[in-house]
């Protein structure tokens, strides 16, 4: 597992950083909302897209009854096997990537899933966040 571990960790070339949004404040100067945020980690990862597969539509929906189907894409974020105290919410800023449609980028972590026996990776489904 080990090896397999390092094998998944050499595939996150992408660097970027995850902060917890903290509350809201109201800049006296400008009168416009700011939010804080706490840094939780900074390094290596990778930006993973799955899927693709067409799917129905919400059964019984207008949409469905004419045949309509749409491409379902799953979004994910890897982090190095080890990597801790990641929480739904937190923001992924895509720091660095090779690829430049990349960098600047922000995902919100959705859920963990990497909850399995032989985990290589700390893998979250993630949305864009605008």
């Amino acid at each position: 597992m080990a090896r397999a571990r390092i094998t998944a960790e050499s595939l996150m070339t992408d660097q970027c950083t995850v902060t917890r949004p903290g509350e809201a404040e109201t800049d006296p100067d400008t009168g416009l909302p700011t939010v804080g945020g706490t840094k939780v980690y900074e390094g290596c990862c990778k930006v993973q897209t799955a899927g693709g597969l067409a799917s129905e539509n919400v059964e019984g929906s207008a949409p469905q009854s004419m045949g309509a189907v749409s491409l379902v894409w799953s979004l994910y974020v890897h982090f190095p096997y080890a990597t801790t105290g990641l929480q739904n919410g937190d923001l992924v800023t895509v720091t660095q990537s090779s690829d430049q449609n990349l960098t600047g980028r922000r995902f919100r972590l959705i859920s963990p899933q990497s909850e399995k026996t032989y985990a290589t990776a700390c893998r979250w489904n993630v949305k864009e966040d605008a």
